[in-house]
């Protein structure tokens, strides 16, 4: 009797079989290693301070000194210590963004954009609003108008996690916040500058 056809067909199987086992194999190893090799982007806040101005002293919020922050895991930023309102801030207001785009050396920015935002009280008494954990996490609870007083962070958290989504890395960012009063004549209330970057980091 002829085995030839029947030992052809189970080498056949066997091959495959091996060829899968291979292939499931290399899947493997190449999986592991895009774990071992995946990235993430990192967002660094590097600076942050009440802006040098000749009118600082009369911002309507006032720190007693250094801005008190640290970054933590996940592009997270927490605030530490307490400021002071000095006067009630309410609307009309503006708060204006303008981010300038340097170089990784420091040698040379050009500003990149500038925004305009309105209606804030709203956005801060918005009790679904992306801010409203922080705002919550302040002693007392921070809301419009706010009033005098002495406020205090507890476990005051921000989530940047959603730059990420942006091209930011290969840059510095220089950043100024000032907030105004649109009551005539209108007063600039608070201004706050930072430096920050954000690079891919080997994710852990």
């Amino acid at each position: 009797m002829n085995f030839f056809p029947y030992n052809h067909f189970y080498f056949k199987v066997l091959l495959t079989i091996h060829r899968m086992v291979l292939g499931i194999a290399i899947l493997i190893i190449l999986l592991n290693n895009w774990g071992s090799c995946a990235r993430v982007k990192e967002y660094v806040q590097e600076k942050a301070a009440i802006c040098a101005v000749p009118n600082a002293d009369q911002f309507a919020l006032q720190l007693p000194g250094p801005f008190n922050y640290s970054m933590g895991n996940k592009n997270t930023i927490k605030f530490y210590g307490n400021f002071t309102i000095t006067t009630v801030i309410q609307e009309p207001l503006e708060l204006v963004i303008i981010a300038n785009r340097c170089t990784l050396n420091m040698k040379s920015c050009e500003l990149f954009n500038k925004v305009t935002l309105t209606d804030l009280c709203r956005h801060i008494n918005d009790q679904k609003g992306v801010m409203i954990s922080f705002f919550k996490s302040i002693d007392p609870i921070f809301q419009c108008p706010i009033k005098p007083g002495l406020y205090q962070f507890k476990n005051s958290v921000v989530d940047l996690s959603f730059v990420s989504i942006f091209p930011l890395e290969g840059y510095r960012w220089q950043t100024s916040l000032k907030l105004y009063s649109k009551t005539k004549p209108m007063k600039e209330l608070f201004c706050l500058s930072s430096q920050s970057f954000m690079h891919w980091v080997k994710k852990t």
